[in-house]
């Protein structure tokens, strides 16, 4: 039923109870009954009654479990930005958590110089929304999925646009967010139109390759579930497939096709507890031959989205090849759900729990908004965000063993920002693998960063701003050139050329005196009466270059002044 165009309240009442037992059904029907009055007379561009667009969005998130105010949140959505209701309409009638919300996910009014520049204010204005309230984004995923589910209706042009956005922007924080489910929805429905004859290839060949080997897979399950039960192991045993966009994304990345594929077949083993499932990976390693270098336990080293789980490729019935996925049912209820699984056991508003939330999934996205306030290009703006929710991530080791995981193509540099700021500032060596390296250096999966820190701040050259990938790196960057540029202002060198005489010296210092500039060194070289004073002067404020000169220039037997840079 996630598809469909015939979803009743009941339908979301009745799924919004199962999944979370506090809800307010009266306050959902209010909502409803709202939204169809303000909505009445709209229609979507399939011609269908736009009603049927937040009671979709309303259907995704009672699925997921989100709580009573989420729910009439989606169903109001759009009222704000569609229709005549206020902020205020919907925070006298449903409440100020219900009007922050859809406040959180409606677009800016004003008008904007580019579409790149309206995009990059509304990305912020979203995310400075979600800081506060993390529901925020997840009711957008549950409004771009519908949307996306419904692209068929729009120019192709619009189709385009939406589907990049979808594999860019929105995919990537669903799977920060540990929504597993939801980013493969998001990135293969985008897919379908985005590229829809490789969308079409790719699903016909695993098609194809699934029904070849089939039986294969099914024997190696049977066998798989019939030696653990002989062991006492009692598990839950799926087959399942990569999803069709990491398929494309994979062949394109490696150059391969879909039979080269060694991860396309997953079998998942789902048991009781973390022992378990190093019992069931011992067993499958004496039944199964492991293909070298594919372990990894995300179990005992958890990625940052909260999955955990074993993965290693075996070799299965009749040499098919396989991966396996181990993990407990809580384990695997984190993957599918990933964030949202603790509203429908936890009270929202505790502020400690909302904290970290975000703390552990998007912290990064803080640093972004920063960073968009630093720099007036909403393309580079758009562009480090992108980076920071980016799937793709390495591990990068510190000497003690600790892990830190950062985008993909990360720098020495990222790294010692990503420990604290302050090591960040005051980078003196950035040692990769026990070899001192450039601090722009592009990090590897596994490599192990040692930085070494001096009491000075670092001197950063501008043009490396653009090879760091974290926004903490980068803003934390801006910030530093911006304060050495200002303390540039604030402190100058002059030197003045005169015909030697009485007090020549003295009202020369005057001059920055009377205009409450410190003097930090001077030097007088006397030569055939011509005088070469050199100052060293520094302000609280920015200097008055020009006022300074005039005054200079305008002593007696004064001939020249010029300022050293």
């Amino acid at each position: 039923m996630d598809n469909t165009k015939d979803i009743t309240i009941k339908d979301i009442v009745y799924r919004a109870k199962i999944r979370n037992g506090n809800i307010d059904k009266n306050k959902i029907i209010r909502a409803y009954e709202y939204a169809l009055k303000m909505h009445k007379d709209q229609k979507r561009k399939s011609g269908e009654p736009y009603i049927i667009h937040p009671l979709n969005v309303a259907y995704i998130l009672a699925g997921l479990g989100l709580d009573t105010t989420t729910i009439c949140a989606a169903l109001l959505h759009d009222v704000v930005e569609d229709t005549e209701a206020t902020y205020e309409d919907i925070e006298e009638r449903f409440g100020e958590d219900t009007a922050t919300l859809v406040e959180g996910v409606t677009k800016l009014s004003k008008l904007f110089k580019t579409v790149e520049e309206a995009k990059a204010e509304n990305y912020k204005k979203m995310f400075i929304a979600m800081e506060k309230d993390i529901r925020v984004i997840i009711l957008k995923l549950a409004d771009r999925l519908h949307n996306v589910r419904t692209l068929e209706y729009l120019r192709r042009d619009r189709q385009i646009a939406i589907s990049k956005e979808t594999i860019e922007l929105y995919a990537p924080i669903a799977h920060k967010l540990g929504m597993y489910d939801m980013k493969i929805k998001l990135q293969d429905g985008a897919f379908k139109y985005l590229y829809p004859e490789d969308y079409e290839k790719v699903k016909k060949e695993l098609e194809e390759n699934l029904d070849k080997n089939k039986i294969f897979l099914e024997k190696t399950k049977n066998r798989i579930i019939s030696e653990l039960k002989r062991q006492r192991i009692f598990v839950k045993v799926k087959i399942e497939t990569k999803n069709l966009f990491d398929i494309y994304k994979k062949m394109k990345e490696k150059n391969i096709n879909v039979k080269e594929m060694k991860d396309l077949f997953v079998i998942k083993i789902i048991t009781r507890g973390k022992a378990e499932c190093y019992r069931i990976l011992g067993i499958l390693n004496t039944i199964y031959s492991i293909i070298p270098g594919t372990f990894r336990d995300y179990i005992a080293s958890p990625r940052k989205n909260m999955y955990q789980a074993i993965h290693e490729i075996l070799l299965g019935e009749n040499g098919v090849v396989f991966e396996t996925k181990i993990c407990s049912y809580t384990m695997n209820k984190i993957a599918k759900y990933g964030i949202t699984n603790y509203f429908s056991y936890m009270m929202y508003d505790e502020a400690k729990n909302k904290e970290a939330m975000f703390e552990n999934n998007l912290s990064g996205i803080r640093d972004s908004l920063e960073l968009g306030n630093l720099i007036e290009n909403p393309k580079g703006f758009l562009e480090t965000l992108k980076d920071e929710i980016l799937d793709d991530e390495v591990y990068i080791f510190s000497p003690k063993g600790d892990i830190k995981a950062l985008p993909k193509g990360s720098t020495g540099i990222d790294f010692a920002y990503g420990i604290h700021q302050e090591i960040g500032d005051h980078i003196k060596r950035c040692i990769i693998n026990s070899i001192p390296m450039p601090f722009i250096t592009k990090l590897k999966n596994g490599d192990i960063v040692e930085i070494e820190v001096g009491k000075k701040e670092t001197n950063f050259q501008e043009e490396w701003i653009k090879e760091v990938k974290t926004a903490k790196a980068k803003t934390c960057m801006v910030k530093l050139l911006n304060k050495n540029k200002q303390i540039k202002k604030k402190k100058k060198t002059f030197e003045i050329f005169a015909k030697d005489r009485k007090n020549l010296a003295l009202e020369i210092t005057n001059v920055f005196t009377k205009n409450k500039i410190n003097i930090e060194s001077l030097e007088a070289d006397v030569n055939d009466e011509k005088a070469k004073i050199k100052l060293t002067v520094k302000s609280k404020n920015n200097i008055d270059l020009k006022n300074i000169i005039e005054k200079l220039q305008k002593i007696e037997n004064v001939k020249k002044v010029s300022i050293e840079e």
